[in-house]
């Protein structure tokens, strides 16, 4: 556990959650108690909530998250002192993260896009040279939700020790089974305002570690001011506000600063949200609304709301009287195998939202959306999609196999596009059947691969023919994959036979020769095993490449400006080290669009592998009896962090800083952009900027290298990779 620093308010102090305007209703019936209270209590933690938290708190938020993408740099540290923190207090923190979404509506659509058009006018504000207000534009446009980072926080909970569990479907709720059930797993929750749909006491809103207090919530204070009403009364005025599962109530759309109040006078005098909607019935907005079917979804979700059990059983909250038709609120259910491995971390929700909710909504990235590209190459993910979703279908109910999935991108709403996966779904487990390789046949192997890295080893390992036929394996059921390693490495191999860079006799692919000849040029200490794989997949998909159409937003020639486009974007594959502060520094758009495309291709390979996983452990290939080791199995799969454009923006203003010179090759004007703090200047808070550009170009090298050794005609650009090659050469930094 790190040393804390100094103390600070962890999160702001009202509650949070998605109910609209009950933070400001439910503000100044806060309570204040001294942290002492919970020593030696466990604290049950909705993650998401407190992810929000630190994202959008005041104090906390990173404004130009959205323009550079990826994480905020702080995230890490704020984490980390926070369980320090509560250590020092002794208090154990229990993290529970929300597993499937369910009730899709239409407001995470509507959102995003909102938010899209106010990054629109943040990025015309800074083009014009309007940087403050720009910032402040960046800042109030939205971007990064909870459930992007929950990997990452997971990662850093194993790191420190910190116990986590994943909800089947709404952390709130299981945080309430956890405290109410008999054995009070929990002391406390500290979560959003949806705890109190459940009989439960208080709720603990946030954390002054500077004045060693918490604040919280009393479920009887906020009885005493409803005015009368009840607990179920109180319920429909929480759903009629609008939350994550139901959209408010029509007629109150446009209210802000006094909604919840409205709610609750409006069923002072109607009882009932079915009495308010019934009344205004032939109001335009809630006429063909289809309001009181979304409201009664909402509700029965709420009552019934699925729990994991301490037995390991999915139920749900009410099981005495749950209906028999949940899948009408809830979605279709899963096999609680597939529950379990989403329990620990093992795999993540994002296949499993869409084989249950039979949609995928794709909305507009950071940059927008704009860029033709993106949405050309977003259309074009319906194959690894679909492999994904056959993967985890095989091993199921036939019925699941025959699912279509309706694809809904935000510029084409009414035409969405189709999904399906049946044929693929029994060939494909069969396919990667063949890899079932113990410890025996690569251990020695993997012991001399530099830095024991075993996405890089997976696919270098396979140069020796002699290890590549040892790794035709079958099944033994005697003897099973049991290794943590066993498991990772069988997965990636699979991976890579879904990805085509090895054939079906376990041999390298033309492409697969490319991926591994990038890898095997790596210094391991570099760590860019996961950028340069990431780097190839795009190469292969014809999506690295310079853009001619945003060519304007760089320095110099045109074929400068293509040389250092092309440059660039490779150079975005990294991570640029930063303190733990909110950037300050140059911005680029179109490498903005670029890392929205890097995005959207890590995710596709992630949700590959995870069923890759899915498809492994359903389908008997590994002992899945007494592990302890699901939650690093879960955390060895790729991509747990997204990267953001600060190592493209950084070469891109280096190389562009050299061509607006008379003499941008020459040693004195390389020695004085980099060594005399220009580029220093501009990266104030970077860890080290040019040290990190180096990196990048070695980055390039790697690729390069994969490249050249690629069979002619089989990359379309490798000419004009040699071009910008030999550009890159006579403006390298001076060492």
């Amino acid at each position: 556990m790190p040393a804390p620093g100094p103390p600070r308010t962890v999160t702001p102090l009202s509650i949070g959650g998605s109910i609209r305007n009950f933070d400001a209703w439910s503000s100044n019936r806060l309570q204040t108690l001294p942290i002492s209270v919970l020593k030696d209590a466990v604290v049950g933690i909705d993650a998401g909530n407190y992810l929000k938290k630190i994202i959008d708190g005041p104090g906390t938020k990173e404004p130009l998250v959205p323009a550079l993408g990826g994480f905020p740099f702080s995230l890490r540290n704020k984490i980390e002192d926070d369980l320090s923190q509560w250590h020092q207090a002794g208090i154990k923190p229990l993290f529970v993260f929300s597993g499937i979404q369910f009730l899709r509506t239409d407001k995470a659509s509507s959102t995003s896009e909102v938010a899209a058009k106010n990054r629109s006018v943040a990025w015309q504000l800074y083009d014009i040279g309007h940087a403050t207000q720009a910032v402040e534009a960046f800042g109030d446009s939205g971007s990064l939700q909870p459930v992007e980072v929950y990997r990452f926080l997971r990662q850093i909970l194993v790191e420190n020790n910190v116990e986590f569990q994943v909800a089947p479907y709404a952390a709130w709720a299981q945080l309430v089974y956890l405290e109410r059930h008999p054995k009070q797993f929990i002391d406390a929750i500290f979560g959003p305002a949806e705890v109190f749909f459940y009989d439960v006491d208080k709720v603990i809103t946030g954390f002054s570690f500077a004045r060693s207090s918490f604040s919280c919530l009393n479920k009887k204070a906020i009885m005493q001011d409803l005015g009368g009403l009840n607990h179920e009364q109180f319920i429909d005025a929480c759903i009629l506000s609008g939350f994550d599962f139901c959209p408010t109530l029509p007629i109150l759309e446009k209210q802000n600063s006094s909604l919840f109040k409205t709610c609750l006078d409006f069923l002072k005098t109607c009882r009932s949200a079915t009495g308010i909607v019934n009344q205004y019935s032939e109001s335009p907005a809630i006429k063909d609304s289809g309001y009181l079917d979304k409201y009664r979804r909402a509700r029965l979700a709420i009552k019934h709301q699925p729990i994991l059990t301490d037995e390991g059983y999915i139920e749900p909250m009410s099981i005495d009287d749950a209906p028999g038709d949940m899948h009408e609120f809830m979605g279709n259910r899963l096999p609680e195998e597939v529950y379990f491995y989403l329990s620990r971390g093992v795999i993540g929700s994002s296949v499993l939202d869409m084989i249950v909710s039979g949609e995928l909504h794709e909305l507009p990235p950071l940059d927008a959306g704009e860029n033709e590209s993106y949405r050309v190459f977003l259309e074009g993910l319906q194959t690894v999609r679909a492999q994904s979703l056959a993967l985890l279908s095989q091993p199921l109910q036939h019925w699941w196999n025959s699912r279509k999935i309706s694809v809904i991108y935000w510029y084409d709403k009414p035409n969405p596009r189709v999904v399906t996966y049946k044929d693929l779904s029994a060939g494909l487990y069969e396919s990667t059947s063949s890899w079932n390789v113990k410890e025996s046949v690569f251990a020695t192997a993997l012991a001399a691969h530099p830095g024991n890295s075993l996405l890089g080893f997976a696919i270098t390992g396979l140069t020796d023919k002699d290890l590549a036929a040892k790794t035709y394996t079958t099944k033994s059921n005697e003897n099973l994959l049991k290794t943590t390693n066993e498991v990772v490495l069988n997965v990636f191999w699979r991976t890579l036979r879904l990805r085509e860079f090895i054939d079906k006799d376990h041999l390298l692919t033309p492409w697969g020769k490319v991926l591994s000849t990038a890898l095997g040029t790596l210094d391991h200490n570099d760590e860019l095993e996961e950028a340069c794989y990431l780097g190839i997949e795009l190469l292969k998909a014809k999506m690295l490449r310079a853009d001619p159409n945003t060519l304007n937003q760089y320095s110099g020639r045109d074929a400068d400006r293509r040389y250092c486009s092309l440059i660039s974007r490779v150079a975005s594959l990294g991570k640029l080290r930063h303190n733990s502060i909110g950037y300050t520094g140059p911005l680029s758009r179109t490498l903005l669009t670029y890392n929205s495309i890097i995005r959207l291709m890590s995710k596709n390979l992630e949700n590959l592998m995870q069923m890759v996983l899915t498809s492994l452990l359903m389908n008997g290939d590994a002992d899945r009896n007494d592990r302890v080791d699901w939650k690093q199995i879960g955390l060895a799969i790729p991509f747990v962090e997204d990267i953001n454009a600060g190592l493209g923006i950084a070469v891109k203003t280096y190389l562009d800083e050299l061509t607006n010179t008379e003499d941008p090759t020459s040693y004195e004007t390389r020695l004085k952009i980099q060594k005399e703090q220009l580029i220093p200047q501009m990266f104030v808070q970077s860890v080290d900027v040019m040290a990190d550009v180096g990196k990048a170009f070695r980055l390039w090298d790697a690729i390069m290298s994969g490249i050249k050794a690629a069979p002619e005609g089989l990359i379309q650009d490798a000419p004009k990779f040699a071009e910008a090659d030999a550009w890159l050469k006579a403006r390298r930094p001076v060492s």
